[in-house]
């Protein structure tokens, strides 16, 4: 009995053995396995977006300055009213430009009657001139009397040339105080909204004449509305004249609204400088730059206002049943010269090497590729950017598997490195 008790034992004892064996063996294989995240690749529809945020503003809008300076007497209009073309929106205090007109007229009249007199002076000479030619021909006067009658004829028609001239001079006067007088009424140079407004009655302001006119208030034409927005310079490449565009403003519940692309700045701009300041900026060279893009919205809701912030997605290009992969699966590697990619530690093992791979720039674009149980890396070349998948137009065939995930690990993972697939809820691989 107790060799039957000894035989059952060395046997359990063996069994056991055996299993810790293979039970060890199998916890070193996984352990030398990195456990990844992995996908079949498949046909999707893929729609490029270029996503930028800017300001609505009106299509037309004028700033209203006042053309003469002085202070605001009449103010007729108050921010929100329509306005048409032609009509009176403010009057300037005009006391001295209707003195300076009434000064201009009075000079004319003067300058008018001078040139009757001095008309029928001339007449009376060169009557006198005629009279004293005829004298002189019979003998009856001398040269010299001649000569004074000619002199004083010339003289009075000389006259009568300069005050011709003095009226000329006077009657542009004249229009200058009127033309300064009618400045004193600020008309609206078209129909729309008043936008702003600026300046109030008793308020002095500063004339066109100045660098600076002072502006009074913005009449805008709210029927054309846009969206000005700022795309990054990466971006700029993939927007083009045409391009659909769905705009978003927040002040209105997010309303989203239709446009088209109908202007892309041909300037960069650096990131946190206006346009007038950039034009003058020279040292930039470093900074963060964008360009001014303007989408022409369709059907703007009345409740719609300059100024509203806004946010635009550009749909920059879209395409069908096209090969595609998860963005994430796409990793950057740097190939040697026979196009072997150098895994992401060797910088710091074989550092030279790695120096004279970044001197050529010998980057690639690639994915892992699940095969018998190992990761391969494969240069691929890819298209269009999707929202969350990215197209593959070369390296890959559809239905082969990829390594999808974690980020972490695909940052560091090695090409041929052993690798386990994770296991889904389901029991199959992602």
């Amino acid at each position: 009995m107790a060799s039957r008790r000894t035989r059952l034992v060395a046997s359990t004892l063996g069994i056991l053995a055996l299993a810790g064996a293979a039970a060890g063996f199998i916890v070193k294989r996984n352990r030398d396995r990195v456990t990844v995240q992995s996908q079949k690749v498949g046909r999707r529809d893929l729609t490029s977006v270029v996503s930028a945020s800017g300001e609505v503003r009106p299509k037309r809008y004028v700033n209203i300055s006042a053309n003469v300076s002085g202070r605001i007497t009449h103010l007729y209009v108050k921010e929100g009213d329509r306005v048409r073309q032609g009509q009176v929106l403010a009057r300037i205090d005009s006391t001295r430009f209707a003195a300076d007109t009434r000064q201009s007229e009075a000079a004319v009249k003067a300058a008018q009657a001078d040139l009757v007199r001095a008309q029928a002076d001339t007449q009376v000479a060169r009557l006198s001139f005629e009279r004293t030619q005829s004298m002189h021909l019979d003998k009856l006067v001398s040269d010299q009397a001649l000569d004074q009658a000619r002199a004083e004829f010339e003289m009075r028609a000389a006259n009568v040339t300069s005050l011709k001239e003095r009226i000329a001079q006077v009657e542009a006067a004249l229009e200058s105080s009127a033309d300064n007088l009618e400045k004193t009424i600020v008309p609206a140079p078209m129909d729309g909204v008043v936008t702003a407004l600026v300046k109030e009655e008793g308020e002095v302001v500063i004339g066109a004449q100045s660098f600076q006119p002072t502006v009074i208030m913005t009449v805008a034409d709210l029927s054309v509305m846009e969206a000005e927005i700022l795309v990054d310079e990466t971006d700029i490449r993939s927007v083009a004249l045409g391009q659909e565009a769905r705009v978003r403003v927040d002040a209105l519940d997010r309303l989203e609204i239709k446009g088209d692309v109908t202007e892309i700045g041909a300037s960069a701009i650096p990131r946190g400088l206006s346009s007038s300041a950039a034009a003058t900026s020279t040292n930039t060279g470093n900074q963060a730059k964008d360009f001014k893009v303007t989408i022409t919205l369709e059907d703007p809701p009345a409740s719609l206002r300059p100024g509203l912030n806004a946010t635009a997605d550009i749909t920059a290009a879209r395409k069908t049943g096209v090969l595609a992969v998860p963005i994430q699966a796409v990793v950057v590697r740097q190939v040697d010269e026979h196009g072997k990619p150098i895994d992401p530690d060797q910088d710091e093992e074989n550092d030279q090497p790695q120096k004279a791979v970044r001197r050529r720039g010998e980057e690639k674009d690639g994915v892992f590729v699940v095969k018998d149980g190992q990761a391969r890396f494969r240069a691929v070349v890819t298209g269009i950017l999707g929202e969350t998948d990215i197209e593959i137009r070369e390296g890959v065939q559809e239905g082969e598997e990829i390594v999808t995930g974690s980020y972490k690990t695909l940052r560091t993972l090695k090409d041929a490195a052993k690798i386990k697939v994770e296991e889904t809820e389901k029991g199959e691989a992602s």
